[in-house]
This record gives C-alpha cells, structure tokens and sequence, in this order.
C-alpha cells in the first residue's frame, strides 16, 4: 500500500546579531510546506504503479427542512439578486421528491438508494436514470442536537418513494405532525428507560444535588429522546432535598412549597 508522500514543516528564519531593533516576523512568508520522495516512491512511480483508486463513486446526498434551503454566495454579492436567482433553483432533494413523480422505479427506493440507480445532473438540476456505472449515495452527517433535521435524516434511510415533506412523515397511512413522532412510530428510536433506570439507581448512593448533576448531563448530551417522560417520572428524586435546603436557608422549619411535576 502507498500511504501517500511524506511532509515536513520548515521555518526559514534569519538573525543579524549586531543589529538591536525588533525584526519584524512575517509567519506567512516564513512558511513552506514541503514534501520529499523517498526512495520506495521512486520505484513506486518509475514503474508507473497506481498512486490511488477509489470504487465505487460515493456521493453525498444533501437534504434540508423545508424553508430551510441552503443557499451559496460570496460577501461582495447582492442579497437581493441571491434570493431572486435561488428561489426557483432546484436543489437535490427537491428534485428527489420530483423524479419519485415522474419515475415509477423511484417509488421503490430510498433516498440512499436513488444513486444506484439515477444519476444527479447538477447542470439541469435534475435526476436522470443511470444508463451505466455503479455509484452508492450517503447521506450528509448531521449531529443528534440538530433537532427536526437529525430526525429526517433517520426517516429518509427508511422512506421510500416520498413526492414531499409530508410523505417523510407517514407512517401506517397517518402524517405525524413532526418527523421525531414518525420516527417513534416506525420504531427508529429507543425508550427512555435506561436513563430513567440510572437515576432512581443513582438515587441509592447519591445526594438530590448529585442527581440533578446527573440529569444536567444528560440533557447537554443530547441524548434523551422525550425528555418530558425521563422528568415526569424522577422528577420527584430530583427535588428531595430541596424543601429541606430552602427550610435551612430561610431558618423557616415550617415553610412548604407546592411542587408542579408533571410537565
């Protein structure tokens, strides 16, 4: 295997001793990036071996909420002339939701899927049928904390042949009103169970502050699928001690709170 050519960083710099003022250090002329072939790379290349190869094509598959189309443009361009030349402009999975209308093959097929089979004419903004070639497609990373748009990335590993928004949405012949809904009911997210598990185990040897530590962190993880139903059923461990610490703090033995759990 050939791992590519190695590199080295140099800094080129120069010194005049007898001179006392501050030299002035320009970093971006002082840097080189360079590299060296060595001699197993000179073999490499005189007997014309490949570098590299790739196969199959993989192309990445891009996807947007609705209202939510990315648009492209430099600083020094007019806003205006941007939004009129994009509003009509197709993008990739707008023509999705299009060649599934026109192509019956398309009904079969999942989002990842159409690659397989059609091919993306980023000229005419467009899906056509492959005539030849083998390429899969992936759909673009999106992080869990993205909310609606995580949720529709699941739904289009799973959904086939959808003509709009709402056709991601159904499941058994009814529209979820959010895609995160759509997803429960197919089964493409897990229970909260085990979270709520860990906070009444926890509850054995830690302390309410400890708790509410522990339940902090899971929601800056990001983790939780419904957070109403983790609260709703620890909300009461997670508030112990805190009548306790508020009869402490205001040196008020007698003082009760009316506590609002259920969200």
């Amino acid at each position: 295997m050939n791992k590519g050519p190695d590199r080295a960083n140099l800094k080129i710099t120069t010194a005049d001793k007898d001179s006392t003022e501050t030299p002035v250090i320009d970093e971006i002329k002082q840097y080189y990036d360079c590299r060296y072939i060595s001699l197993c790379e000179a073999v490499w290349r005189i007997f014309a071996f490949d570098i590299h190869h790739r196969w199959p094509l993989v192309q990445r598959l891009t996807f947007h909420l609705l209202y939510e189309k990315p648009i492209l443009f430099k600083d020094n361009e007019d806003i205006d002339e941007i939004l009129n030349f994009n509003e009509h402009k197709r993008t990739m999975f707008f023509a999705w939701f299009k060649a599934n209308k026109i192509y019956p093959l398309g009904k079969k097929l999942t989002y990842c899927e159409y690659r397989r089979y059609f091919v993306w004419m980023a000229d005419k903004r467009e899906w056509k049928p492959r005539k030849i070639g083998v390429s899969i497609g992936r759909l673009t990373y999106i992080p869990t904390g993205s909310g609606e748009l995580y949720y529709l990335r699941l739904l289009l590993n799973y959904q086939k042949g959808c003509c709009n928004y709402d056709n991601v949405k159904i499941v058994n012949g009814f529209i979820h009103k959010t895609y995160k809904e759509a997803c429960y009911a197919i089964g493409l997210l897990a229970n909260d169970k085990k979270f709520i598990d860990a906070i009444i185990e926890s509850n054995d040897l830690a302390s309410g502050n400890q708790l509410r530590r522990l339940f902090l962190t899971l929601l800056l993880m990001n983790i939780m699928s419904k957070l109403d139903e983790v609260w709703n059923k620890t909300w009461k461990l997670l508030s112990d001690d805190i009548l306790y610490q508020k009869r402490k703090e205001f040196v008020l033995p007698g003082i009760n709170f009316l506590f609002f759990g259920n969200l």
